[in-house]
């Protein structure tokens, strides 16, 4: 069964008119969440580094993988992924209408990164990393390296780029940590003994 049949009930209030008794309505708590584990990298032997393919989905790929497209909540909990819209990598269309809609000119610089310089052949600055317009590198001798020396810029297409290629990279449950989930997951949803409670 799906992730939302696991989910507990809940009652929530409906609005009512004045001349009308209060009324609810039982509901699934779509509120109610686990989280992953923090250390789940100690447990590298239950799961698998992949890359998503172009076009995949979440139930694709648990269809794909586990032959369940329902266990598609098990991949989304482990990576912590809570809006697929966003935090799934999307399609090349998907992408290029996201760009030109955030942004007026993709291709204007979003931001710089550092070119990668070296000394006596040892990196002195990595590439890559984020800094203003004006960072320029300076060397050990006290000589500053030009502008084109130093860094490069990255357009908002690039950077949009860079971050939807970045979501693809994520680990896959093995099948036995999916059977531990489904077996743990409605204890672990369920709420505690309470006075508002009860079993109905």
């Amino acid at each position: 069964m799906g992730y939302f049949s696991k989910l507990p009930n809940i009652y929530v209030g409906e609005g009512v008119s004045d001349d009308e008794s209060f009324k609810y309505r039982l509901v699934k708590n779509i509120f109610r969440r686990v989280k992953a584990r923090d250390d789940l990298n100690r447990y590298t032997t239950l799961f698998e580094s992949y890359s998503i393919r172009p076009g995949e989905t979440p139930s694709t790929l648990a269809n794909r993988i586990y032959g369940d497209p329902e266990l598609d909540w098990c991949i989304l909990l482990v990576n912590n992924i809570i809006d697929v819209y966003d935090e799934w990598p999307k399609s090349d269309d998907e992408l290029q209408t996201y760009i030109n809609t955030e942004y007026s000119d993709p291709d204007t610089v979003h931001h710089y990164e550092t070119q990668e310089v070296l000394y006596n052949g040892i990196v002195l600055y990595k590439e890559g990393i984020e800094v203003t317009e004006d960072f320029r590198a300076v060397m050990p001798d006290g000589t500053t390296l030009s502008q084109d020396q130093s860094v490069y810029p990255v357009s908002n297409y690039e950077h949009e780029t860079f971050l939807n290629e970045q979501k693809r990279l994520i680990v896959l449950p093995k099948t036995a940590m999916i059977d531990l989930m489904v077996a743990e997951f409605p204890d672990l949803v369920a709420y505690e003994s309470s006075v508002e409670l009860d079993n109905a």
